[in-house]
């Protein structure tokens, strides 16, 4: 099944999201596939790490409390594995300051406090890399894409759990 896209300056960017919370996970896959975003999912750091390090991503969201490692222990490990890392985007269920300055310290670009609204989603795909002066799309278009209408419902993920399809989102 195939999920309708809106296009735009979202088409195409390649996004990562390591959350073992398989229902947010899959939320926030269907909201950025919506736009036309190429996405993938992990419930594991060790997972997580492996897909941020295999192929290219324009944005990966990181929960902190993972099994396996530990957000912080991904974030780490992509910094050190590749040469121009993607953002990289803490979000987690804590908001204190404490947790903000661990989550800077570990080499994460921004930390999100769960639960995330999707226009900061949205936003954080459309400007990360301008906003942190980084590489980027060339589109020029700046202003996130409107949300979408609330009838929409994502496709169903596959039924077989070792399938690619169950953790990437085309």
């Amino acid at each position: 099944m195939k999920t309708k896209t809106t296009g735009g300056a979202m088409t195409g960017r390649s996004v990562l999201i390591i959350d073992d919370n398989e229902d947010l996970a899959l939320s926030q896959a269907s909201l950025l596939q919506y736009y036309g975003c190429r996405v993938e999912v992990a419930h594991d750091g060790w997972e997580g790490l492996r897909l941020a390090t295999q192929r290219p991503h324009d944005v990966v969201f990181i929960d902190i409390g993972l099994p396996g490692m530990s957000g912080y222990e991904v974030v780490r490990a992509i910094r050190s594995a590749l040469v121009d890392p993607p953002i990289l985007l803490a979000q987690t269920a804590y908001g204190q300051p404490e947790d903000i300055r661990k989550s800077r310290e570990a080499g994460f670009d921004a930390h999100l406090v769960k639960p995330v609204d999707p226009g900061e989603i949205i936003r954080h795909v459309l400007d990360g890399r301008e906003a942190l002066g980084r590489r980027g799309p060339e589109s020029g278009e700046g202003s996130p894409p409107p949300l979408p209408p609330r009838n929409f419902r994502p496709p169903a993920p596959s039924s077989d759990p070792g399938s690619p399809d169950a953790r990437r989102f085309a």
